[in-house]
């Protein structure tokens, strides 16, 4: 709030959305733990949206902007008479930084070959770690801006992206390092996950135990050191780390200043949930098979529960997160892509509240909420962004829509129009 200023008894603006068609107004956002609030959302007709260096300072009817707004001399104005306006979206879960071409074990996938076949076949993720180890940073960059750009021409404003393709120093450093440079070269805001531990490289494969220390004793410490990630997470599966392992890694990062988030209960119920819990993690991801002891201890944290389910719905699985019992239970669910070389190819955040709701029952409200308030507390940034409320960042997404529920309803189209981030236009710059 401290970039609200007033002129006499109006505050003063130096960007205004004037005209709005349709604002969607979340009138109880997220302030809690464990709680989950304001799962409804108003759509309010004839509003403008004033901000001031990117905070918004004031949202009503456009007709009585003037009664309440100064406007600065240099102050922009952005025609918004048939748009929507929601919260920009945020993606809070993926690896979007990746090289290289996984469609054959897609197939593989399709017909029917289990994961091991495909891993004997020489897929899987160290498939993806042979092409960042053999890839210059230029190339993964390209390719990690392309996918990007296609990101935000949805409508997200923000996004987490991982590391975990690298598996050694060297390019897990390599992976940051194009991270850091989409942060810097793009509006949207980005946010960096260290993720040496996501699976287990072939050189190690005989002591994980060895490689655990490594992650912990040598890479977290400089990852640190270089201030390239906000958070570490770790895949806490049977195929990939044990508890144990992952509290060492989870506890290291703590220790260097790292957030913690955790991949959790995917494919068998470990123990993660209780890690999260236990470690106050950010958020805990996936909980495809996470069930009603699991959804008690989350009730009872401030760990938001993230849910993905253009992954369950890529790998074909019969069952999918029990987002409903989480919502019913209270829990401020996220949903986000999971977008990735090869369980997720997912990308488009329409896409995602489509399947939300087709696959996880999921209101348009729940959707949306789920994939921008809650999802920014996923980020540990739900007081900032996430939602269109007065002292929030003026991230918003238009649309050619008439209402917010048309997103979901029509599966696999974009109606994007704009992006505004920090009170600037991304694509059109359609300011007067």
């Amino acid at each position: 709030m401290t970039d609200i200023q007033f002129s006499g008894d109006k505050v003063v603006a130096d960007f205004i959305i004037h005209n709005l068609a349709v604002a969607v107004i979340y009138p109880e956002p997220y302030r809690g733990q464990g709680t989950a609030v304001g799962w409804e959302v108003e759509e309010q007709k004839e509003v403008s949206i004033a901000s001031f260096k990117g905070v918004i300072v004031w949202i009503g009817p456009s007709a009585d902007l003037s009664d309440h707004v100064m406007i600065a001399a240099d102050a922009r104005f952005y025609n918004g008479e048939g748009l929507l306006a929601t919260p920009g979206f945020v993606d809070s879960h993926t690896h979007l930084v990746y090289a290289g071409d996984r469609s054959d074990e897609f197939e593989m996938r399709v017909q029917g070959r289990p994961y091991l076949d495909i891993l004997a076949a020489g897929g899987g993720i160290l498939r993806t770690t042979g092409a960042i180890r053999d890839l210059a940073e230029d190339v993964i960059y390209e390719e990690s801006a392309f996918r990007l750009e296609s990101a935000m021409e949805w409508g997200v404003t923000t996004i987490e992206i991982k590391t975990g393709y690298g598996l050694d120093l060297k390019n897990e450093l390599k992976m940051l390092r194009v991270i850091d440079r989409l942060r810097r070269d793009y509006p949207a805001r980005i946010v960096a996950t260290f993720m040496g531990a996501h699976a287990v490289p072939a050189e190690h494969r005989e002591n994980p135990d060895q490689f655990v220390d490594e992650i912990c004793n040598v890479w977290i410490p400089e990852v640190a050191r270089l201030k390239l990630a906000k958070f570490n997470d770790v895949f806490t599966e049977n195929k990939a780390f044990s508890v144990e392992q992952s509290r060492k890694v989870l506890e290291a990062g703590l220790k260097h200043g790292l957030k913690a988030k955790i991949h959790a209960d995917e494919v068998n119920v470990l123990g993660g949930v209780d890690l999260a819990v236990e470690l106050g993690c950010t958020s805990a991801d996936h909980l495809l098979m996470t069930g009603d002891e699991g959804i008690a201890k989350l009730k009872e944290s401030g760990v938001i529960p993230t849910v993905l389910p253009g992954t369950s719905t890529y790998l074909m699985e019969s069952h999918h997160a029990p987002a409903r019992k989480m919502i019913e239970a209270g829990l401020p669910l996220a949903i986000a892509s999971d977008h990735n070389p090869g369980s997720c190819q997912f990308l488009g955040a329409g896409i995602i509240q489509s399947l939300a709701m087709l696959q996880l029952k999921m209101s348009s409200s729940e959707a949306l909420i789920a994939q921008t308030l809650h999802a920014a507390h996923a980020l540990a940034m739900g007081e900032d962004i996430g939602a269109i409320e007065v002292g929030r960042r003026m991230d918003i997404a238009l649309f050619e829509l008439d209402s917010f529920r048309q997103i979901g309803y029509r599966v696999g189209q974009n109606f994007l129009h704009d992006l505004i981030i920090d009170g600037q236009p991304v694509f059109s710059g359609e300011v007067e």
